[in-house]
């Protein structure tokens, strides 16, 4: 996400667990629908999603990331839920993006331990770091089923337009 052509950049906040109360979290369901999505788009996200909170530690697969434990050895349900979060790791990677001038990592939602966030660097590569630290945002969220498309192609030069149906 980026304002004034600079990714923008936040600390996850003082835990492993994403909640629309934590920094991150705070930033994207406040100031980010409000300042950067607008009351015209805002009203098409669906306003309660339920986002998983998985763990993939060292060696794991990112396929567990949706129920993994911080153990690894255990499915767990755990979630939160919120209108805006953030993709799970692998469930779409930096190199599905522009990677040239992609200057930044990003958060995922998916915990590496219960101390440490995976991210996405800018090369495509899963890291962890402190949710202390400063990573790129990049929102996920999810559409009301009643949103359809009104024109566009859904690439960069001519994206989607939507709007909700009657």
């Amino acid at each position: 996400m980026k304002s004034s052509e600079s990714f923008i950049e936040s600390a996850f906040g003082e835990t492993v667990t994403y909640s629309s109360s934590n920094t991150i979290g705070t930033f994207l369901n406040g100031d980010y629908l409000t300042s950067y999505v607008g009351s015209e788009y805002s009203g098409m996200i669906e306003p309660s999603t339920t986002w998983y909170l998985g763990t993939v530690g060292s060696g794991q697969s990112y396929r567990r990331a949706k129920y993994s434990s911080a153990t690894g050895n255990d499915l767990t349900s755990n979630t939160t839920t919120a209108q805006v979060g953030l993709l799970r790791l692998g469930e779409l990677m930096a190199g599905q993006f522009d990677r040239y001038g992609n200057n930044t990592s990003y958060w995922t939602l998916t915990s590496y331990t219960a101390s440490s966030v995976r991210g996405v660097t800018s090369y495509g590569d899963a890291n962890y770091v402190s949710p202390s630290d400063t990573l790129g945002v990049r929102p996920s969220m999810n559409l009301k089923s009643s949103v359809i498309i009104t024109g566009g192609s859904g690439t960069k030069s001519d994206p989607f337009t939507i709007e909700l149906s009657a």
